[in-house]
């Protein structure tokens, strides 16, 4: 990823970007509304475009793609705690490996997600989600 330095300060979910490189209109209006510049790539996710690729062609967009958002790096802390995540969350709610460092990795860095996949993240302590106001569909953890 070509940027180090975090400038953001919502970090987006690979689905988020995915949706973004399918010119998902609603996922565009929340990113404009968030600012192209606040937004920040975890490594992990630039892993996960990168795995999805078929072609040269592919490989140099997501290239560009990836190049143009501020990173999230993955350090020490980050990865305890991931491991610490799937320990925890992994039987009694699935965690996955890229999920449980992600969600590390904004935990540590003390930003908010961004997902379209809520119930993969709502469960764990001291993650803060971001809810876009333009994409209410998104289902919200009930409250206790």
């Amino acid at each position: 990823m070509a940027k180090n330095q975090i400038t953001g300060n919502i970090v987006c979910d690979t689905n988020v970007f995915i949706n973004l490189l399918r010119d998902d209109k609603p996922t565009i209006t929340a990113i404009e509304k968030i600012g192209f510049r606040n937004i920040v790539m975890p490594v992990i996710t630039a892993l996960e475009l990168y795995k999805g690729i078929t072609n040269k062609s592919e490989f140099k967009a997501i290239q560009e793609f990836i190049g143009s958002y501020s990173a999230l790096q993955l350090n020490n802390k980050g990865v305890e705690l991931a491991l610490e995540f799937i320990k925890k969350y992994h039987l009694s709610h699935n965690i996955g490996l890229a999920d449980s460092l992600i969600a590390a990795s904004v935990v540590v860095a003390d930003l908010q997600l961004f997902t379209f996949n809520v119930k993969d993240f709502d469960f764990i302590k001291g993650l803060k989600l971001y809810y876009p106001p333009n994409l209410s569909a998104i289902k919200r953890k009930k409250l206790k």
